[in-house]
């Protein structure tokens, strides 16, 4: 079951709230910018995708809380911290809400799921009927935990082993795993083959090609992101300031797909 739930409360904030808050940290760590980022256990892989880490900007420390200690805390001071975690962009803001540990504890699970839903990424209608049943079957399902990527939906289709679905795969390790299956870059697309997406010099970003029209894609490593079928021409959309690549199988060439794909974005 998806959840937000965590050990500790982590609050962004900048150098001045710190100050105005010190009084009620002294049994309460507190981690600078830098020492948080480098941190195993403050920043593991679920807590970094719960508060979108990547995204919150502009803050000096993190107060890393015990649960309820948010609460202990007079309603001018929870609105304080409130309004930090809304201006740096933590994704644990929702409207008026500040989702912390001991709020998220007092729900009923059904009421939690519900909450984790606004976060869902909502994907476009698309016909799949007549595609390939392996990949119908995950078509709108969103993973229990946070880690698989596009990366890893993208080999799935290439060796078809369920177990790569929720693997957090990089993008060297992507290219590695293509070349032990013999897909080799090729300036067309097949059917069954790789389309890969490079901006300045880095891969970024991978689905794979199912037919003419569709493929199978995932936009992110959160839980929030669900595998689901797709037109190609939305991919190529949602990044289009990339340039593409083809990986393919040499012994299907002679299955070329027409993607609609102008040779001026083909990498």
């Amino acid at each position: 079951m998806r959840t937000f739930e965590q050990e500790k409360d982590l609050f962004f904030i900048d150098s001045s709230t710190y100050e105005l808050l010190t009084e009620h940290l002294k049994t309460t760590v507190v981690c600078p910018k830098d020492e948080f980022k480098g941190h195993i256990l403050y920043k593991n892989f679920h807590v970094s995708n719960c508060h979108r880490t990547w995204q919150i900007a502009d803050y000096d420390y993190v107060i890393v809380a015990r649960p309820g200690w948010y609460e202990s805390l007079s309603s001018e001071l929870q609105q304080l911290i409130y309004e930090e975690q809304r201006r740096t962009g933590s994704r644990l803001v929702l409207g008026h809400l500040l989702i912390t540990q001991q709020f998220w504890r007092s729900l009923a699970p059904a009421t939690q799921q519900r909450l984790i839903h606004f976060y869902d990424e909502k994907i476009e209608e698309v016909d799949i009927s007549g595609l390939p049943e392996r990949f119908q079957q995950l078509h709108h399902v969103f993973p229990e935990e946070h880690g698989g990527n596009c990366f890893a939906t993208a080999l799935y289709g290439v060796v078809d082993d369920p177990a790569l679905l929720t693997e957090w795969v990089h993008s060297q390790t992507f290219l590695d795993m293509l070349e032990r299956n013999h897909f080799q870059r090729f300036d067309r697309a097949t059917k069954d083959s790789v389309l890969v997406f490079e901006k300045d010099g880095v891969v970024v970003h991978a689905c794979y090609v199912i037919d003419d029209e569709y493929c199978f894609n995932k936009s992110g490593q959160t839980f929030f992101n669900p595998w689901h079928i797709a037109r190609i021409d939305k991919v190529m959309a949602d990044w289009d300031d990339c340039k593409v690549m083809f990986f393919c199988d040499p012994s299907k060439l002679d299955q070329l797909v027409n993607l609609g794909i102008d040779d001026k974005v083909v990498a």
